[in-house]
């Protein structure tokens, strides 16, 4: 990450956003470039926007002089977007060679990600960083989850900024047992062939022979957990390995939840419009409802 793109409405959420990229870039010795997104929908008026885009470029002055003085890091020139938000913003992080696009998930909005951030998670081709965090906290990463899911170049990401940050890693998988663990077996030919079942026949299972099934499936996600780990653990890392059962796009914000973690780090796949329709995208989903700041790594 060399070059970090920082949006900014005005909002209070784009306020932690920029705190959040300020730390990001002081760690990883990146620059800032500053995208001001001025939402016509929403400021309709040219006084209106002319007074928000006064306000943003007095903010961001002193934001860039602060981020200077405390982290020596580095904050461009800021771009101004006010036609089309979604495809100025996609064009503007090519154009500028960044690396990693940071915003606030909420914006103005109260719900948990407003319509610019949905969309900049689903469509943008470079790393996403979305904020979730309060003004006043200074927190920056001491526990950081990282669920298994879409997980080629996740590893290798969530264990760098682990270690830029000296944050605690716990890995996490999600088996829903429900579904994959059959109460019953069907009878095939050998066996009725004996005479003692019928063909096709359902037998049901022991609870004993359930349970035991249902550890061996939890048991292997765990080992797959742990050698996802040991780019981390090579580096000094402290690990750990969870395994939840259940529905995944409720068991991981929850455990996030519980566990008060302060980053969330998932692999995200672009999916087309189908696709999505068909198979939903669960990254989305857990993106959407983490209760913590999200590092969405785009499979490459």
């Amino acid at each position: 990450m060399r070059r970090i793109q920082l949006l900014l409405d005005g909002s209070e959420s784009s306020e932690v956003a920029a705190k959040h990229a300020i730390k990001m870039a002081s760690k990883c010795d990146a620059r800032i470039v500053p995208v001001e997104v001025i939402d016509t929908r929403r400021f309709r008026t040219p006084g209106v926007i002319e007074t928000m885009r006064t306000e943003m470029d007095a903010y961001l002055k002193d934001l860039a002089e602060r981020a200077q003085v405390c982290c020596d890091v580095t904050i461009d020139a800021a771009k101004t977007i006010t036609a089309n938000p979604i495809r100025d913003i996609l064009a503007e992080t090519t154009s500028s060679g960044c690396d990693l696009i940071v915003l606030g998930a909420s914006g103005y909005t109260r719900g948990s990600i407003n319509d610019i951030g949905a969309a900049v998670l689903r469509k943008a081709k470079k790393n996403v960083l979305l904020v979730r965090d309060r003004l006043e906290n200074d927190r920056f990463y001491r526990k950081i989850l990282m669920p298994t899911l879409e997980s080629d170049d996740v590893p290798k990401h969530a264990a760098e900024i682990a270690g830029r940050f000296g944050a605690n890693l716990v890995g996490c998988s999600v088996m829903n047992t429900t579904d994959t663990v059959q109460s019953e077996r069907i009878v095939y030919l050998p066996e009725a062939a004996t005479g003692r079942r019928h063909l096709g026949e359902r037998v049901r299972l022991s609870k004993t022979a359930v349970d035991l099934k249902r550890d061996a499936l939890l048991n292997r996600a765990a080992r797959a957990v742990d050698d996802l780990l040991e780019p981390a653990r090579s580096m000094g890392i402290h690990t750990e390995s969870v395994v939840l059962d259940g529905n995944p796009a409720e068991k991981i914000p929850s455990f996030a939840a519980e566990g008060e973690f302060d980053l969330m780090v998932l692999g995200y796949r672009n999916r087309g419009r189908f696709s999505r329709i068909l198979a939903g995208n669960l990254s989305e989903d857990i993106a959407t409802r983490a209760p913590c700041s999200v590092f969405a790594v785009k499979a490459s």
